[in-house]
């Protein structure tokens, strides 16, 4: 159980959670200023989904299988979240004053396809959605690399993820050239290579001799640098991706070669993690327009906000992990004749019983 990624994981979501209260406070209060960056939290997630992705590939596995197992997984809370931000955003359009509700921005909102919101930003009905563009365009690369040899299928991966960036440049200006050609589609490619590291030896043996924690230690100093700097552009990803790669790869490294986190609590906070993602959108505009209307004091409405929506967000999202994700996802595998074999474990060996390094 990967339960120092899903900490990770949990934490990179409650922090991209805490700072859309952050947006939400500071654009609608004259006396409170919050400040906190998430882009940690954003650039981790991205990191993380490529190195699970290695981790979980199969030799036996298929595009379309591969393809078909990750998108029942994603697609259906995505599609119930997106569906009851449009309601909202066409019942109570000050709830999501820049969401576009014209049918061409619906139609990508469901398809992960990018376009430029009301606020000329590229992004879907339901905002984080531009996050899982890029997921699931990981995941269409992905699965195309299972048609080659499996020795290159993760550096295939890798390629056609720098393809995609270089041939963006080619498309006329607009969304789909601003969101494919974004350096950030590297970090990606970054976790894919995380993995691809982990399956060798050489790096498992100095894994297993190593304490991880300084390279967390170094990442945390390396994300404090980067915010710091706040640069744009390939200069952010110069910034936030060597970070990122080293929390990553200590975590993924002490789940799989050395003492890994028992806790049941981290557990279900990974499990939990991508209903946090996705459901706090929904809950920030409606809590935070009632708070401010009947707080009457700006700090007072901040603070139920965040009392509010934390406790709430975790107890829907348990919620629905239990009564909808997991339900939903066995019924669609086992509709489509789906493989439910263990992942492939990108650890070759295992040190023999009870000699874990700490």
């Amino acid at each position: 159980m990967l339960n120092s990624i899903n900490l990770l994981r949990t934490l990179s979501c409650f922090a991209i959670l805490i700072f859309h209260i952050r947006e939400f406070v500071n654009a609608h209060s004259d006396t409170v200023h919050l400040s906190f960056s998430a882009a940690p939290g954003f650039h981790l997630f991205l990191a993380i989904s490529g190195f699970i992705l290695v981790y979980i590939t199969r030799p036996d596995d298929t595009p379309l299988n591969f393809m078909m197992k990750r998108t029942v997984r994603i697609v259906p809370l995505y599609w119930a979240t997106t569906t009851l931000a449009l309601i909202l955003a066409l019942t109570r359009p000050w709830l999501f004053h820049d969401a576009d509700t014209g049918l061409s921005s619906i139609i990508s909102s469901y398809l992960f396809l990018p376009h430029y919101d009301l606020g000329s930003d590229i992004q879907p009905i339901l905002f984080v959605g531009w996050t899982l563009g890029y997921i699931m365009l990981f995941y269409l690369l992905f699965s195309l690399s299972l048609l080659i040899p499996e020795r290159f299928q993760v550096p295939g991966a890798i390629v056609m993820t720098l393809g995609v960036i270089a041939g963006a440049s080619l498309l006329p200006a607009g969304a789909y050239r601003a969101f494919y050609g974004d350096p950030i589609l590297l970090e990606f490619a970054m976790g894919c290579i995380i993995g691809l590291l982990l399956r060798q030896p050489e790096v498992q043996d100095f894994v297993r001799r190593t304490p991880m924690w300084p390279f967390i230690l170094l990442g945390m100093a390396g994300f404090a640098l980067a915010m710091k700097l706040n640069w744009t552009g390939w200069g952010k990803i110069a910034t936030y991706a060597p970070p990122s790669a080293l929390v990553v790869f200590a975590c993924a490294g002490q789940d799989l070669f050395r003492k890994p986190l028992t806790s049941q609590i981290v557990s279900i906070g990974g499990k939990i993690s991508y209903g946090v993602f996705l459901i706090h959108p929904l809950l920030i505009p409606v809590v935070g327009v009632v708070a401010f209307k009947i707080a009457g004091n700006d700090w007072v409405a901040t603070s139920l906000m965040f009392l509010v929506i934390l406790p709430v967000t975790t107890a829907l999202a348990y919620l629905s992990f239990r009564y909808f994700e997991t339900p939903t996802n066995s019924w669609l595998r086992k509709s489509l004749h789906l493989s439910n074999l263990p992942p492939k474990s990108v650890r070759n060996t295992q040190p023999p019983p009870g000699q874990a390094a700490a």
